[in-house]
Parts: structure tokens; C-alpha cells; sequence
């Protein structure tokens, strides 16, 4: 791990995000009927004019490369491990709740945030503790597009790692499947970032993480089989699945990620091109990608043009700093 990986993880899933921003609700055959056979390969608004009009896409029209509510959980979480390092997990735990509620209460959030986390942090601003805010059944991605800082902060601390990461899916998503996602998506960010191969993470994942779901490890037993699949059969319900709840989305992440392990622009932009979850596989994706071949693998262009891109760049080097 080194700084240029640490701002390479955060801007690596920023910039996925912002990438599937606009591709998230909409089929990879409607993509690539509007952007040609490549698909989006740069950022676009969500209501560019080569979009069609149907479906219609509803939400602010915001800048090309603004970011969503994946970046905005992510920011949340890591400001609130940064100001409790040395503290227990409880005060991390408390740290990282009221960030999420500063956040969903923030204008900011205007993004199409996703119902279960939403219906998590209103339990939590009306006072219930974060073990008990989250919602019990649910397994959406909204816990494991947004651990990334963790993989950052104890890249070199596996077992506080999957106990903060798991902790953070509980105060919004609380089925066993998203627990483990979430610790997955922090270890393969931390793992990637300390050089490990896409063959070391996926059998560490399916050592630390897997055991403990049995819908999660279904889900993650199939990685292997897909990885000569093209992305429209991978990315797919035919494939590892649409990426609307944890399991898929790390799946497909680490489908893109292992397939492009040197290149964050491809993987970045086979993630995003898909008919599920765009943004979120994107954010996985470009995190572990990031981590992996540091911030000088990511194009200029999009480092810069990225919504907030000189706090992103800031938060990467404090995690570094901070990191263990």
C-alpha cells in the first residue's frame, strides 16, 4: 500500500460511479444502441440527448462525471472511521451513523439513494442503535458499494477489517448475504492494494466470508465459471446476475476486476455497460482496480473532470496516512 493506491481505491470508485451514473436503469442493448458498440466510454449526464426516451430516467440533471449516493455512503463512512482510529467499534460504529444521517439529510441527496438505506438511516436519526437500525431481510448492495475506505484503513489488519466492515452493512442491511459482501468488498480492496492476485482474493474470500452464507457463497462459487463468459451473458440474469443486492455486485466486480487486473479503464468500463447495477459494480470495481494499480492507471481526464475530484484526492492520502 502506498498513497497512490490509497487515492487510486477512492477516486477508482468515484469515477466508476460517476461512469454508471447514467447507464444504471437502462439495458446494455439501449446502452449501445445510443453510444455505439463500445457503449458509454466516457462521462455522460443523465439525460443526455442520445439517451432515448424510454424508460424515462427521472432525477436532477446533474453535470457529466457527478457521482452517486455509492460515493456520497463511502465519503460518510470514511469520515467517520477517520475521526475514531483509535476508538472502540462501538464509538466507530456511532461515528459512521451520524455521517449517514448528516448525509441523508443533506440537499446532496439527490441521487436515487436506495430504499433500504434510507429506511436505515431514518432509524438511526430517530435514535435506534445502529445494530438494530438496519433492515433485517434486506441484502441489496448498498452495504458493499460503500466499504472501500475500509479496505484502505486496515489493509494490513484483515480480522478488524471484517468486523468493521461487517458492522457497517448492519445499520442498513442486516441478511447474512450483505454482511458478507460488504467484508468482501473491503478485503479485496485492501488485498488488491497490497498486490495480492485475483485468484488470491477470491479464494480468501471464499475462505473468510463465504462460509458464513449460504446465498452469498452460491453466488461467489459461480465467479470462476463466468470469467470466459462475454460481459452481456456475466453481467447478466443469465449470468452472475444484475448486481440489485450484495452478492451479485461483488461477483460481478470481481468478474471485471480479475479479467482486467492491469487495466482500470477496461474493467471500469465492462462493469458500467451492463443491464443491472451499474454504478454500484462500477464503484466496486474501480475501487479494487484503483487499489491495485494506483492513481496513475486512472486517465488524467477523468481524475480531474470527476465530481469534487480535489477532496477525493485529499480523503485517498488522509486514509493512507491513517491506515494500519
Amino acid at each position: 500500500m502506498n498513497s497512490s493506491k490509497a487515492q487510486g481505491s477512492i477516486l477508482g470508485l468515484a469515477i466508476g460511479d460517476a461512469l454508471g451514473h447514467p447507464t444504471e436503469f437502462r439495458t446494455r442493448e439501449k446502452i449501445l444502441a445510443s453510444f455505439g458498440p463500445n457503449g458509454v466510454t466516457d462521462f455522460v449526464r443523465l439525460h443526455d440527448p442520445r439517451w432515448p426516451q424510454i424508460p424515462i430516467i427521472l432525477g436532477t440533471s446533474h453535470p457529466a462525471g457527478t457521482y452517486t449516493d455509492d460515493t456520497q455512503m463511502s465519503i460518510a463512512v470514511a469520515r467517520g472511521l477517520l475521526e475514531t482510529m483509535n476508538e472502540p467499534l462501538e464509538e466507530k460504529m456511532k461515528a459512521v451513523a451520524r455521517h449517514f444521517v448528516i448525509w441523508a439529510d443533506s440537499d446532496e441527496n439527490n441521487r436515487a439513494p436506495g430504499e433500504t438505506c434510507m429506511r436505515g438511516c431514518t432509524n438511526l436519526a430517530k435514535g435506534i442503535h445502529w445494530r438494530h437500525a438496519g433492515i433485517a431481510e434486506s441484502k441489496g448492495c448498498g452495504s458493499a458499494m460503500r466499504v472501500a475506505p475500509i479496505g484502505v484503513l486496515y489493509h494490513n489488519d484483515h480480522d478488524t477489517l471484517l468486523e468493521v466492515a461487517r458492522a457497517s452493512s448492519v445499520m442498513t442491511h442486516g441478511h447474512d448475504a450483505a454482511l458478507e459482501a460488504a467484508a468482501a468488498g473491503a478485503l479485496m480492496v485492501a488485498m488488491a492494494a497490497n498486490g495480492a492476485e485475483p485468484e488470491e482474493i477470491y479464494e480468501a474470500i471464499m475462505d473468510l466470508c463465504a462460509p458464513r452464507s449460504a446465498e452469498f457463497s452460491a453466488c461467489m462459487q459461480k465467479v470462476p465459471q463466468f470469467l470466459d463468459a462475454p460481459p452481456e451473458i456475466a453481467l447478466s440474469e443469465a449470468g452472475l446476475g444484475e448486481s440489485w443486492v450484495g452478492d451479485e455486485a461483488i461477483a460481478s466486480a470481481l468478474y471485471c476486476f480479475w479479467r482486467h487486473k492491469d487495466d482500470y479503464v477496461a474493467g471500469v468500463l465492462e462493469a458500467i455497460n451492463t443491464d443491472g447495477d451499474s454504478d454500484s459494480i462500477g464503484c466496486i470495481a474501480g475501487s479494487a482496480l484503483g487499489a491495485r494499480l494506483g492513481l496513475e492507471a486512472i486517465p488524467q481526464k477523468w481524475r480531474d473532470e470527476v465530481e469534487d475530484s480535489a477532496m477525493l484526492h485529499a480523503l485517498g492520502e488522509q486514509l493512507f496516512e491513517a491506515s494500519v
